[in-house]
């Protein structure tokens, strides 16, 4: 009973607590805003100029294993099976040393094994016989030419390397100018969103550590004690309405004549 009536006491004052934060968030929402415009453009910024844009080209092929073909020469399962578990060998293989510095060398690129391994990836579609190649560079014509001579080297080599099965290229690379990283607009958005949580985080904690008593309101809601009037301020006759003079005294402020 007594642990019920303290959630309901806790609840109510964080109710209490709550709405006049909420009502100071909403005074304070154009600094929010524009702190927050103001990260998105400096973010935008910084990216634009120290991030350089890359491209990527890909292509497709599909692995099949031919050691288990039947006499009227079709695929059993166990064969599509051993497809898809040698499609993972190869992902790998696509980067290895030989397959890359032989596609860079018949295009007179200098790069480096891996500078190449960087630039490579492969991607197995659903579990399928089916993997794709990505080369991503920072020219769009390197990407798509080192995607392209991969295409054609790759399965006569993987014949040789992996008896018995075979590698055939469904969509060979296109060219590709179209930007694929970075994206500045992600990060206009990000920095949008760093600079309003940082003012809500300032706000959140000078309205919190802030103990001055603003009303006779806030007396009664704090301390419980009731307040039976109001001292009147001398001081400042030539104003109506009340006003804070110390930590707990009032006054109301009279017009004068």
């Amino acid at each position: 009973m007594t642990n019920s009536k303290n959630s309901k006491r806790r609840s109510s004052e964080w109710e209490i607590n709550l709405i006049p934060f909420l009502k100071e968030m909403l005074k304070k929402s154009w600094i929010i805003a524009i702190v927050g415009v103001v990260f998105a453009v400096v973010f935008f910024g910084v990216t634009k100029m120290t991030i350089k844009p890359t491209y990527r080209s890909s292509f497709k092929a599909y692995v099949n294993n031919q050691q288990m073909k039947t006499n009227d020469g079709s695929l059993t399962n166990s064969d599509l099976l051993a497809s898809k578990e040698l499609v993972k060998t190869y992902a790998e293989i696509l980067k290895s040393r030989t397959i890359l510095m032989n596609a860079a060398k018949n295009l007179g690129l200098k790069n480096s094994y891996i500078q190449l391994q960087r630039m490579v990836t492969t991607e197995i579609q659903n579990e399928t016989e089916i993997i794709t190649v990505y080369v991503v560079d920072k020219d769009p014509k390197v990407a798509y030419d080192l995607a392209n001579e991969i295409a054609k080297i790759s399965p006569q080599y993987m014949a040789d390397i992996v008896e018995g099965s075979s590698m055939k290229v469904i969509d060979y690379p296109e060219y590709n100018d179209t930007k694929y990283k970075p994206s500045y607009s992600r990060y206009a958005l990000l920095g949008l969103l760093i600079g309003m949580a940082l003012v809500i985080v300032i706000l959140i904690i000078r309205f919190y550590s802030d103990d001055t008593v603003k009303n006779e309101n806030e007396v009664e809601e704090r301390f419980g004690i009731p307040i039976l009037g109001v001292i009147p301020d001398v001081n400042h006759l030539e104003t109506k309405g009340y006003g804070y003079n110390s930590k707990y005294e009032y006054a109301y402020r009279q017009k004068s004549s």
